[in-house]
């Protein structure tokens, strides 16, 4: 994951250390920093080795948090998101380079597809904060809860994430 602040200071962002997370709105003190550091320590609990709630953890987060991201980082995980939720693809990170490919392969003759950050209040009603504290099934539950939450915040570009999706399994499921 790239340095939030170098990323921000890239696009001219000030990132705020207090009061909610500018960018996915939770209920954080410390702003996006204790955003950040709340996803980077509950890392841990999706390393588990099975693929998908690492990726969907992350993809979430960072459909949340565009703004400190690379410019096609949402096409990245909004596709990713399409082919787990969507297709149940088990997601291994080998995966993730060959998407990458595809999807670099398809935006260089479609830079129209680019999908923009979405307003705060768009982007789904729960974050990385409603998984504090919960264990194990609820955990799990609540990700998944969350990660669909994000993944239909972005409704109106699933057809760019369905395209570069498809292009995906062509080439490396079939």
């Amino acid at each position: 994951m790239q340095n939030i602040v170098r990323q921000a200071q890239k696009k001219g962002l000030e990132l705020k250390d207090y009061g909610r997370c500018q960018f996915c709105g939770s209920r954080t003190e410390g702003g996006v920093f204790e955003c950040f550091d709340v996803f980077n320590d509950m890392q841990i609990h999706f390393m588990d080795g099975s693929g998908v709630n690492q990726f969907i953890f992350a993809d979430a987060h960072c459909l949340q948090h565009s703004e400190v991201h690379g410019k096609w980082n949402n096409n990245l995980h909004l596709t990713r998101m399409y082919l787990m939720l969507e297709k149940e693809i088990e997601w291994k990170y080998a995966k993730t380079s060959r998407l990458s490919h595809v999807l670099d392969q398809y935006k260089s003759s479609h830079p129209e597809i680019l999908i923009p950050a979405l307003p705060v209040q768009e982007r789904g009603g729960l974050t990385v904060m409603d998984l504090i504290g919960l264990k194990e099934k609820k955990l799990e539950s609540m990700l998944l809860k969350w990660a669909n939450d994000v993944y239909r915040s972005y409704d109106r570009y699933h057809s760019s994430a369905k395209i570069v999706g498809d292009l995906y399994i062509d080439e490396y499921e079939r």
